[in-house]
This record gives structure tokens, sequence and C-alpha cells, in this order.
């Protein structure tokens, strides 16, 4: 009862703290850099739409994880150590933290792990989960070049679940708007970044299963014309089924299947052949993912145009495991990546005692990312451990549009 009433306190101030835009609890001597990120308001009607990953960003948000976390059979510290390290050298790292004395915790075990970047910025906000691109701010940009947060409703993924973890998930992103202060967009719709893939350019790609679960009151036309609304998108291509092995976890995420690389280009999963029958997972997932690349050939874009399809295999012969386990297996996808300015993090799974047709076949996937993202580094992460939680590198960020 004591830690939740510590939580508790901690969140209070937080509010406090981040409605005047201030630290004044911080030690100057403790040497710790906060940003000065502040929206500058313009004046008159102001029209929203959200930006493509792809563009030009000025930072990327992430949650530090709770102890939960570090449990020993899938800690995700080192990879999120990894991914600060590399995000280092290309973008501003924000990085949102439960209180003061875990910031300091932080900057030591970076410290500790050879971190010796400029670029990791702190910022107090209470937090419980590392799904910083489902619950954290979901950034639009208006018509006077401005920054505003889109507020969709959070159910923990339309699963049963502790009110308490669903109320402190509901305010990231309110309060990350709060300390920046942006202007607040809110729906009742009830959606995650991870349940959405935009083009830039007024096209959105949605799971149909994803968003029906989360809405079961609401028409597809009702869910699409609030999209649209909040998003300021125009068109919106509905694919059926995400991953067979994402049902229990998020009923099917965009984003470990479907991704805009540029405005016209969909990167698309697919089960290699000598996956397919591996068992029940691999031959579903086949299926849907077939089902999704025949509505994506016969699709167009907001203006009409048809879209190029780039199929990016799922890790080869991984499928294979859940056999020899007798268990499920989690979800891993190359497509949860994250893109920055200069640099695309990647998951890479081969080592020692994998197959080599996987380490063949990874090659090949990150000579075809290199392709895809021309003047950006392709950097391999291990991020296995936030799979077995039930995400990826993606799902762990959320990009700030410049």
């Amino acid at each position: 009862m004591k830690k939740w009433s510590k939580i508790f306190i901690i969140s209070l101030c937080t509010l406090l703290i981040a409605g005047v835009g201030t630290y004044s609890l911080l030690n100057p001597n403790r040497n710790i850099k906060f940003g000065k990120m502040e929206y500058q308001g313009g004046t008159g009607p102001v029209t929203y739409h959200v930006p493509a990953e792809f563009e030009k960003q000025q930072s990327i948000w992430l949650e530090w994880p709770s102890e939960v976390y570090s449990e020993s059979s899938r800690p995700v510290i080192p990879a999120m150590i990894s991914m600060i390290k590399s995000l280092d050298p290309y973008i501003r790292v924000n990085i949102m933290a439960r209180d003061i004395d875990e910031i300091l915790q932080i900057k030591n075990i970076l410290k500790d792990n050879g971190y010796k970047g400029t670029n990791a910025h702190f910022y107090n906000i209470n937090h419980l989960s590392i799904w910083t691109r489902d619950v954290g701010p979901i950034f639009l940009k208006g018509s006077n070049g401005k920054l505003a947060v889109a507020d969709f409703g959070f159910n923990n993924y339309g699963r049963d679940g502790s009110q308490y973890y669903i109320n402190v998930e509901s305010q990231v992103d309110k309060l990350t708007a709060q300390y920046l202060k942006l202007p607040v967009i809110q729906s009742k719709l009830i959606s995650e970044g991870g349940a959405m893939e935009a083009n830039g350019k007024g096209t959105l790609m949605l799971v149909e299963a994803v968003a029906f679960n989360r809405n079961p009151g609401m028409s597809r036309q009702q869910i699409e014309s609030e999209y649209k609304r909040v998003l300021g998108v125009k068109k919106v291509i509905w694919l059926k089924k995400g991953l067979a092995e994402d049902d229990a976890i998020t009923t099917g995420h965009i984003n470990e299947i479907a991704r805009f690389s540029d405005p016209n280009t969909i990167l698309l999963a697919q089960i290699l052949p000598g996956d397919r029958y591996a068992n029940s997972y691999s031959q579903e997932s086949y299926l849907r993912l077939e089902e999704n690349y025949n509505i994506l050939k016969n699709s167009t874009d907001q203006d009409g145009k048809a879209f190029k399809i780039i199929r990016i295999p799922m890790p080869p012969t991984l499928y294979q495991e859940a056999n020899n386990s007798g268990g499920s297996i989690p979800v891993r996808s190359y497509l949860n990546y994250a893109v920055t300015n200069g640099a695309v993090l990647i998951p890479n799974y081969w080592h020692d005692g994998r197959s080599n047709n996987l380490k063949t076949a990874e090659a090949q996937v990150n000579k075809t990312f290199q392709n895809i993202f021309p003047g950006r580094k392709i950097i391999a992460i291990d991020a296995e451990n936030i799979n077995k939680w039930g995400g990826g590198i993606h799902c762990i960020t959320q990009h700030m549009p410049a």
C-alpha cells in the first residue's frame, strides 16, 4: 500500500509541476538535463494532420521500464540501453521516469553501461508500462506549423485489467502534452498508437479486428469518421486481421504486419514457405497476411494512386520453436522497427545455436531495409525480451515530429 501511495503522490506532483512547466524540486547540483520544448500558441482556426513516422523528427519518447519489466527471465532494460545508445547520435531521446530518484538511477545505469551521449533528456511523467507507442502522445501537426496531441481512450487492449493501471496509462499522453504546453484533441474512440499507420498525406491503415474489439458499440463508418476527424486523414484502408500469435495480446496491431516506408510504399509481412505449416500460428498468420495482401494490392492512396508493396519475411525458422517447446511463441516481426532522422532500429534474431537459414535471411532483410531507407543507418537491436512481453522496438517508442 505504501508503494502505491508513493506513486499516487508522485503523480500529483507531476501534474503540478507539468502545469507550471518548471522543476522547482530539483537540486541544480544534480546535473540532470530537462528540455524546454514549449508550444507557442498561434491565433485563428487551426487544422491538424498526423505526420508520417519517416518524416523529419525532433525527438523520440521512451517510458523507462518499471520493476516488473526487470524480471530475470526477460529483462528489457538491456534492450532499452542499446536503443538509447543507438538513437543518441541521430535524435533527441526523451525518457519518461516516475520520479526524480529514478532519473538518477537511470543516469547511473546508462553510465555503467558505457553511455557517453548527450542527447538523453528526462521527464517526470508517471507511468506503469513500457508501451509508449500505445499510451504516449500521438503528435499532430497544425496548419500553423505547431504541434498538438491526440488523446484516444485506453482500455488495456480490450482485456481485463486493473482500473488503476488503466487510469495511470491513460494519463501519459495528456501529462506529456501538459508539460510541453501542447493543445489536446480528445476523442472517445478507444485506440492505441500501434493500431494505426499513416502515410502523412492523408491515408491511414487500420486492422478491423482491433478497431471493432476496442469499440464494439460503433460501426465501421463511425470509427472511420472519428479517425478522420482527429487525425486529419482523408482515406482509411481496412485490413482484416493481424498475426495469429498477437490475438491474445493486442488482437493484432498493424505495426507488426504493415508499415508505410514512404507515402506510396507499404512494407507487408510474409510467412515464408518453409514456415507456413510449422504450427497453427504460422498457418493462420499466412492466410491472414495473404488476405491483407489482396486488400492492399487492390487499394489506392488518398489521390487514387496504387501502392508499391514490398514483402518482408517473418523471421524464418522461428515458427519452428513452438513445435520444439510445445507452447506458444512471441510476436517477432522485422516490421516492428523504429525509424528516425538518420537511422532505422530493426530487430535481429540470429545468434549462435539458431539456424543458418535465419542468419542468411536476416542479412538479406537488413540489406532490403538499407535499400528502402537510403541515407539512414540500419542498426540491429536484440529486442527479443521485449517481444516476450508482447511488443517490440516500435511499441516502446513514440516519435515527435519536427
